[in-house]
C-alpha cells in the first residue's frame, strides 16, 4: 500500500498483539447483587450511554440482580425528554429485545434489571458553574434515593463525577466492593475542553473530587492506557488498574457507499465527509466548518455532513451559514446511523487543540467497524492518536485547529479512492480483532469477579 501522504501525516506505529480475553475467575456472580451508577444511559444514542447500558445488560446475565442509578435522558442535545421533565425519580424494569452490549438496542433485554432514573439539573449551555450544578444535583439525588437491595459490588462510571462519588459513598456505607470505570478524566477536561470558567481553581477542585473517588476504588478500569499516568499521579497503584477498552456497539449495515446514500436520500457522485456525535466545545467543529469553506473555494466535489446534537450546535450552524457544501443532520436511530457511516467516503474525528489525554471519543469503535477511511485532527500525543495509531493505517492524523491542513488532507484523500478503500479495510480488520463484544464481556466478567473475590 502506498504509504506516502501530505506533510501533516504523523508516523504510523505497528499495532499491539491481538487482544486475548482475560481468563474467567471461578468465582460465581450468580448470588451477587450489582449496583451500576452513571448519569448517561439508554435511550441516549451516543457517547457513554451505550457502554454503560451494555455493561449493565451483560451483568444481568451473570449476577443475581442489577440495579442502575442513572440520570434522566438528556444527551447529546442537553435537554430533558418531555416525559421526564417534571419527575424527580422513575422506576423502570428493563425488558426489551436486543443484543447484550448493544446500547442502541434499548434499555436492556433481561429480567432482573431495575433502572432508577434520577432528576438533575441539565444546563443548556456549558460553564464550570453550570457543570458543578449538573454534578451536584445528580450526586444529591443518588445519595438520597433508596437503593433497595444491598449491593455486593458497585460499578461507577465517570463522567459524571457525581456518579463516581455516589458510588464510592454507597460502597463504603454498605461494605460493597467498588469498581470505577473511567471513560473520561474530568480534571483534565476542566482545563482542556474550553468550558468557560474551567481554569486552575476549578481544575484543582475537580481533581480533588476525582482523586477521592478513584482512591476508594478496589479496581479502576480505564478505556485507554493513556489514562494511566494521570491515575498514577492521583496515587492509584498500577496493580489496581485494569484495561477495559470500549467495544463496537453497532453492526456494519452491509451497504455500499452508493446504496447507503440512496437509502438516506443523500446525493450521489460527490466525495462525502461525515462527522458524527456530540457537537460540543471539545469537538471544536468550527475547524471542520472552515475546512469545508476552503474546500468549497477550491473544489466543488466535496460534501460535508455533521450528524448529531450538542451545546454548540447553534453556534456552529451560525458559523456555517451560507456554505452550500455543508449539511447538518439530527441524531440518527440505530438503523440509519450505520447507514450514514457506510455512506461516507471519509469519517472525521476533530478535537480542540490542547485536548490530549482526558478522553477517548466513543465514535472510534463505530468508525472502524464501518470500514471507512478516518481522518483525525487531534493532538499527536493524546489518547485518540495513540489508539488510532494501533490500527496500522486506518486513519490519517493531522494537527488540530488547522482548517487548511484538514482541507488539504481531505482533498488529497479524495484523489486517492484506492487508498481510502485500503484504510477502511484496515479499520474493519482492527475492529474485528480488537473491538469485539465477546472480548469486552470476558474482560468485564474477569474484572468484576476479581473484585468480588479479592
Amino acid at each position: 500500500m502506498d504509504s506516502t501522504f501530505t506533510p501533516h501525516e504523523l508516523p504510523v506505529i505497528l499495532p499491539k498483539a491481538p487482544v486475548v480475553p482475560a481468563q474467567r475467575s471461578t468465582t460465581s456472580l450468580g448470588s451477587k447483587h450489582v449496583l451500576v451508577v452513571g448519569i448517561n444511559y439508554a435511550p441516549e444514542p451516543t457517547g457513554i450511554a451505550p457502554y454503560t447500558t451494555g455493561m449493565a445488560d451483560h451483568l444481568t446475565t451473570r449476577a443475581r440482580s442489577v440495579t442502575v442509578l442513572t440520570g434522566m435522558p438528556h444527551y447529546p442535545n442537553w435537554q430533558l425528554e418531555p416525559q421526564y421533565r417534571f419527575r424527580l425519580r422513575t422506576r423502570e424494569i428493563a425488558r426489551q429485545v436486543g443484543d447484550a452490549f448493544d446500547g442502541l438496542a434499548g434499555l436492556g433485554q433481561h429480567d432482573g434489571l431495575l433502572i432508577r432514573r434520577l432528576r438533575h439539573y441539565v444546563p443548556a449551555r456549558q460553564s464550570a458553574v453550570r457543570r458543578a450544578g449538573y454534578e451536584l444535583t445528580f450526586l444529591m439525588n443518588c445519595l438520597s434515593t433508596p437503593i433497595g437491595q444491598r449491593p455486593d459490588v458497585v460499578v461507577a462510571v465517570t463522567p459524571a463525577l457525581g456518579g463516581a462519588v455516589a458510588g464510592a459513598r454507597v460502597a463504603r456505607r454498605t461494605g460493597a466492593k467498588l469498581i470505577v470505570v473511567v471513560q473520561d478524566l474530568m480534571a483534565k477536561a476542566a482545563t482542556q475542553s474550553g468550558i468557560s470558567g474551567g481554569g486552575g481553581r476549578v481544575s484543582a477542585a475537580t481533581a480533588a473530587v476525582e482523586r477521592y473517588a478513584l482512591l476508594r476504588a478496589d479496581l479502576v478500569a480505564v478505556v485507554s492506557d493513556a489514562f494511566r499516568p494521570q491515575l498514577h499521579a492521583y496515587g492509584v497503584p498500577d496493580d489496581r488498574i485494569r484495561l477495559l477498552p470500549n467495544w463496537t456497539h453497532i453492526h456494519a449495515c452491509g451497504l455500499s457507499g452508493p446504496e447507503a446514500r440512496q437509502a438516506l436520500g443523500w446525493p450521489q457522485g460527490v466525495f462525502t465527509v461525515v462527522h458524527t456525535g456530540n457537537i460540543g466545545l471539545k469537538q471544536d467543529l468550527g475547524n471542520l466548518v472552515e475546512a469545508a469553506r476552503i474546500c468549497a473555494e477550491r473544489d466543488a466535489g466535496v460534501r460535508f455532513v455533521i450528524i448529531g446534537d450538542g451545546s454548540q450546535r447553534a453556534a456552529i450552524r451560525a458559523q456555517a451559514r451560507g456554505l452550500s457544501n455543508l449539511e447538518f443532520v439530527d441524531p440518527l436511530d440505530g438503523v440509519k446511523y450505520p447507514q450514514s457511516l457506510a455512506a461516507a467516503d471519509l469519517l472525521v474525528v476533530n478535537e480542540r487543540p490542547g485536548v490530549g489525554d482526558m478522553s477517548l471519543p466513543s465514535k472510534l469503535t463505530s468508525y472502524l467497524t464501518a470500514g471507512r477511511a478516518v481522518i483525525a485532527a487531534v493532538a499527536p500525543d493524546g489518547a485518540t492518536a495513540q489508539e488510532l495509531r494501533r490500527t496500522n493505517g486506518a486513519a490519517h492524523l493531522i494537527a488540530p485547529g488547522d482548517p487548511a491542513a484538514l482541507a488539504d488532507s481531505v482533498l488529497t484523500l479524495r484523489r486517492r479512492p484506492t487508498h481510502c478503500a485500503e484504510m477502511g479495510v484496515l479499520g474493519r480488520a482492527y475492529a474485528q480483532a480488537h473491538l469485539g463484544r465477546e472480548a469486552a464481556a470476558a474482560r468485564l466478567d474477569a474484572i468484576v469477579e476479581e473484585c468480588v473475590a479479592g
